[in-house]
């Protein structure tokens, strides 16, 4: 057996025993007291959260001050008071004689039981006496069970009642109908519109662009008269009929 987890601690008489160390995963040494501190920090985290959701809560809801304090008192009151459970306990058969002993002796009665399982509600206690008495190989699966909301829980919407008799169902399809029909109208409308709309503005822009063109060209032609020169003609030259000379042959080839 590894000494690692254990220390030596030596007794009035002399005689050593070993005494096992709980460590954390950082190999802090972690006694009860710590234990006790921590999981008391986990408790008054849990209770603030709630109180500060159910503030919350109740601000949306349009509470008032003195409203939400006695909701916050509720709540503290709720936390305060021990949990109730439904417990699933599964069992092999073979011990189902022992399981029956066990609960008619404790004078514990359940609601679903069979020769390999029950079902049976408890507190705190009664799930404390449920552990002690059950048999080493059984399984114990306690559900806690809700209490009732402190706040009111908000009214669900009502679903439109459905029609009955044939007469109704078609009123209601004609109506449908002619609802999809004036929405199809009224769509084709507005589409008509809209693109009149397009188109004018297309228009307008296209007029704007042959005014600008317009404008442009008048203004060319003005710059091009005033850069305009004479003209002048040269006459063109005739070609001499004369032969030439060998040498001028020779140079030309």
């Amino acid at each position: 057996m590894s000494r690692k987890n254990f220390k030596v601690a030596t007794a009035e008489n002399g005689e050593t025993t070993l005494v096992k160390i709980e460590k954390t995963p950082t190999g802090k040494v972690k006694t009860i007291k710590d234990k006790e501190v921590i999981r008391k920090e986990r408790e008054e985290n849990y209770k603030n959260f709630r109180v500060n959701s159910l503030k919350r809560r109740a601000k949306r809801m349009g509470l008032s001050e003195e409203q939400t304090k006695v909701k916050v008192e509720q709540l503290l009151n709720q936390l305060s008071t021990p949990n109730s459970y439904d417990v699933l306990i599964l069992y092999n058969a073979k011990d189902d004689g022992l399981v029956t002993a066990a609960l008619q002796k404790e004078g514990l009665t359940c609601k679903i039981k069979s020769n390999s399982h029950l079902f049976i509600e408890a507190d705190q206690e009664t799930l404390a006496t449920l552990r002690e008495i059950m048999p080493p190989s059984a399984k114990i699966h306690p559900y806690t069970k809700k209490k009732p909301p402190v706040l009111p829980k908000p009214e669900p919407t009502k679903a439109k009642a459905k029609p009955k008799t044939k007469a109704e169902k078609k009123a209601l399809a004609a109506a449908a109908k002619l609802a999809r029909k004036n929405k199809n109208v009224e769509s084709h409308f507005n589409h008509k519109k809209h693109s009149e709309l397009q188109k004018a503005e297309h228009c307008k822009k296209m007029r704007a662009i042959a005014k600008t063109k317009k404008l442009f060209e008048k203004r060319a032609q003005k710059a091009s008269k005033k850069a305009t020169g004479t003209t002048v003609q040269l006459k063109p030259k005739k070609a001499s009929s004369a032969t030439k000379k060998a040498s001028t042959m020779k140079k030309a080839a």
